[in-house]
């Protein structure tokens, strides 16, 4: 998945499993982080126009865009707020 961010790409979003497929499930940190990028190209916006926004540094946005670096959710939730969205959490029986 790394080459969609690194591709800056929309990163496809999840399709029900068909027979014989296996669902691969992302931690919440990283599909918060998938939402993210793909609201960022949704808007044209750069991570230095999301940093003027968030009023912090354009390698702190990167950073919060690089799936290797371990990024609290409320940093996501906050870049997501200044892109005009929320970030949703819910919790279902498996």
């Amino acid at each position: 998945m790394d080459f969609y961010f690194e591709d800056k790409r929309p990163v496809p979003l999840p399709s029900d499993a068909k027979r014989g497929e296996t669902l691969i499930e992302l931690r919440a940190s990283v599909a918060a982080k998938v939402l993210l990028l793909n609201a960022m190209l949704a808007q044209h916006v750069t991570p230095a126009e999301l940093a003027r926004r968030m009023h912090t540094r354009p390698q702190e946005v990167n950073r919060v865009i690089d799936l290797g670096h371990a990024t609290k959710i409320d940093t996501i939730a906050s870049a997501l707020a200044a892109l005009g969205m929320r970030l949703e959490l819910k919790v279902i029986p498996v």
